[in-house]
């Protein structure tokens, strides 16, 4: 082997036994890698189940009537505008057309609860009053997670044109309320490890350790496969 020849290193086309068994080592760490954290995503993916949150079960039981105009009772509505605002709260992810919809419906909702003299006011310049009679007629108190939507009351109101609901929002509003309320779910997301929900710990500690471990047991191979060979680095 000339000496032009032995500075040709091809990983993928190894010529000498040490470089093969190096190229082996790390081809199975990889695998190893790859599997664990594709392989878990498949297994969330084939696992998953569409699970509906609480607040949107009630919705789809309250919304026929609230849409239809069928069911007038105040506690219907109070607790429509609850869940529309509990959405709303997830601020960051909900889209900016979604944001809409759902201030919309909710202000055709509170502004049909109330006296027309406290609408004109919600409509035109809102004060500290009219938004105190807003959130006592949505039963909102100032503790705990009612503390959240009342904060995002002021900004959710919005102004209406008409009586009735728009049939952008009879049409839109189920399509959101689902994305935002139905999650996927499953042994793997219920179960808890340590505290922490058990595909939560697997990707952000678990794959880290991991990844660890297969440096350490690369080094450790590596080491013994130089021994073999009589393999020497350079200094």
């Amino acid at each position: 082997m000339t000496d032009q020849e032995k500075f040709k290193v091809n990983f993928f086309k190894p010529k000498t036994e040490h470089a093969r068994a190096n190229k082996k080592i790390i081809i199975t760490l990889a695998v190893i890698w790859a599997v664990s954290v594709f392989g878990f995503q498949i297994l969330l993916m084939v696992l998953n189940q569409p699970t509906p949150e609480k607040s949107f079960t009630m919705f789809e039981s309250i919304w026929p009537s609230v849409v239809e105009n069928t069911d007038t009772s105040t506690e219907t509505k109070q607790e429509f505008s609850r869940i529309l605002l509990s959405v709303l709260g997830k601020n960051i992810a909900v889209k900016e057309n979604h944001k809409t919809v759902l201030k919309k419906t909710l202000s055709w909702t509170v502004y049909s609860m109330l006296s027309d003299s406290v609408n004109s006011v919600l409509k035109s310049n809102p004060n500290d009053e009219a938004l105190k009679i807003a959130k006592e007629t949505i039963g909102l108190v100032s503790t705990g997670f009612d503390k959240i939507m009342v904060d995002l009351l002021p900004s959710s109101l919005v102004k209406v044109e008409t009586e009735q609901l728009s049939e952008e929002c009879k049409t839109e509003l189920p399509k959101i309320m689902e994305l935002y309320l139905v999650h996927n779910q499953s042994v793997l997301t219920n179960f808890r490890f340590i505290g922490f929900p058990f595909h939560y710990w697997y990707t952000a500690q678990f794959l880290l350790i991991l990844f660890v471990v297969l440096c350490l047991i690369y080094a450790v191979m590596i080491d013994r496969i130089n021994k073999k060979f009589d393999f020497v680095e350079e200094t």
